[in-house]
């Protein structure tokens, strides 16, 4: 059976486990009165007439998704609490960088509530505006946007680069469930849509031009598995990057440097690909970040320091958003090591299955979509932290400090959040349009039974007519 919430159940308190999540509709019965054993003729009569009327369960998203919610904005407040201690020593108040995540994670809980609650047209109609609105807000961010860590990232105190990447998830599921065109044709007009916007994400930050490479390359192998199509999109995508990097270490300092993007890039890609033995242990202006990072988890031993005893936190110029996940390792050690990888892989694993129970393509590709974006994300900060890959500055998905960060990732697990409900909505229909076929075949088949014993019986002879046949 599906499972479901429990709803009415007080009719029958020896219900089993399975009596509960059972979604096929259940009778209303008269209760009986305690101080007559018997029902009376009159109320037996009245019961047989009056037909029972099927009550429908009530039908809710799936709470599971809800629990790793909030299990990843405690972690969150938790974390930031004690990270955000260099930002309440300059500020004016102790608990002013707190409370202000505090005010972005309770807007954030409403939003993707509100989200939840969408209908299935409100999601296909508004999928293309969604992507519309993103892709206009990144376009006017070079123009209109003021300059964050030497680049132009935030319109009006918002980070629409994070806003885009749920654009494209919303931009996938309309368009690659087009059924008037073939899996070919709907990957390229994705993919020459996305490429628009992909174009201004990525000079701004080259890794977020990357999540969203690896989020269309990764939707269309689910989509349309090694087609032509998409090694051709992953091979344009591997050659551009390779010129890109080409560019990048092969022209020179004169050329580079003058744009502030493409001589950040190059400074830490050499810095990642140029380290000796001898460089391990030196700390310069270049990877300051990534040396303490090191520290930081080095300094748990395995068993960590406790949360509120970090000591990096107080060095790490960005401890709150780029490099949560060292303070996480600092203070909790194996244990937070291991707690955060599991809550993406739970969260993948979770959207994955719900899209294999869709019936609907558009559904199963914005499930898979959200698990595919923010779990590589994921991955990439994690790998930063280690000294896997170079700095990307990408942030922790609803970890790290930052309201369009929390926001933009909110509303997608809402949305998906509402897509389980309407998931079960379509189990529960299909479950009521079986079970009233079974009705039908039972009844005609009753029918056919009860048509020819009638026939069999007409057809043989009376007594009297007997009589009158042998006179």
């Amino acid at each position: 059976m599906i499972p479901q919430d429990e709803y009415n159940t007080s009719q029958d308190n020896t219900s089993t486990h399975s009596d509960i999540f059972n979604l096929s509709p259940r009778e209303e019965t008269t209760p009986i009165d305690s101080e007559s054993a018997e029902p009376s003729e009159g109320s037996t009569q009245h019961a047989a007439e009056v037909e029972m009327t099927p009550r429908k369960p009530r039908i809710t998203g799936d709470r599971s998704l809800w629990f790793l919610y909030f299990a990843f904005l405690a972690t969150s407040l938790l974390f930031i609490y004690s990270a955000t201690s260099t930002l309440a020593y300059r500020g004016e108040s102790l608990y002013a960088p707190f409370t202000g995540h505090l005010k972005h994670i309770i807007a954030s809980v409403i939003v993707a509530w509100i989200c939840s609650r969408m209908n299935r047209s409100l999601i296909r109609s508004g999928a293309i505006w969604a992507y519309i609105l993103s892709l206009a807000a990144v376009i006017a961010t070079p123009l209109l946007g003021t300059e964050t860590n030497e680049a132009k990232r935030t319109l009006m105190g918002v980070q629409p680069s994070e806003f885009y990447k749920v654009g494209v998830i919303f931009l996938a599921s309309a368009v690659l469930s087009i059924r008037e065109l073939n899996n070919n044709q709907r990957f390229y007009l994705f993919c020459g849509l996305t490429a628009i916007g992909l174009l201004f994400v990525a000079k701004e930050s080259l890794s977020m031009g990357i999540i969203i490479t690896v989020f269309v390359l990764g939707i269309g192998l689910v989509q349309t598995g090694f087609s032509k199509s998409l090694l051709l999109v992953g091979g344009i995508g591997a050659g551009l990057i390779a010129l890109l990097l080409a560019c990048l270490l092969l022209l020179p300092d004169s050329v580079v440097m003058q744009n502030s993007s493409t001589a950040r890039w190059k400074g830490r890609i050499e810095d990642f690909t140029s380290k000796s033995d001898s460089s391990k242990y030196v700390i310069n202006e270049d990877n300051f970040q990534e040396q303490h990072a090191r520290i930081a988890i080095a300094r748990s031993n395995g068993t960590g320091v406790f949360p509120g005893n970090s000591v990096e936190r107080d060095i790490l110029p960005e401890a709150y958003s780029d490099f949560i996940y060292a303070i996480i390792i600092e203070e909790t050690g194996l244990i937070g090591m291991i707690w955060v990888p599991l809550l993406y892989i739970l969260l993948f694993f979770k959207l994955s299955r719900w899209a294999t129970r869709s019936q609907r393509s558009w559904q199963r590709i914005f499930l898979l979509g959200v698990g595919i974006m923010y779990t590589t994300q994921a991955i990439i900060h994690m790998c930063v932290v280690t000294g896997i890959s170079p700095n990307t500055g990408q942030t922790l998905p609803l970890i790290s400090r930052g309201g369009s960060s929390l926001v933009a990732t909110s509303i997608a697990i809402g949305v998906c959040i509402a897509i389980t409900r309407q998931i079960r909505e379509d189990e529960y229909h299909q479950q009521l349009e079986e079970e009233r076929k079974a009705q039908e075949e039972i009844a005609a088949t009753e029918a056919v039974v009860a048509n020819t014993t009638s026939i069999e019986g007409s057809s043989l002879p009376s007594s009297s007519d007997e009589a009158d046949s042998m006179a």
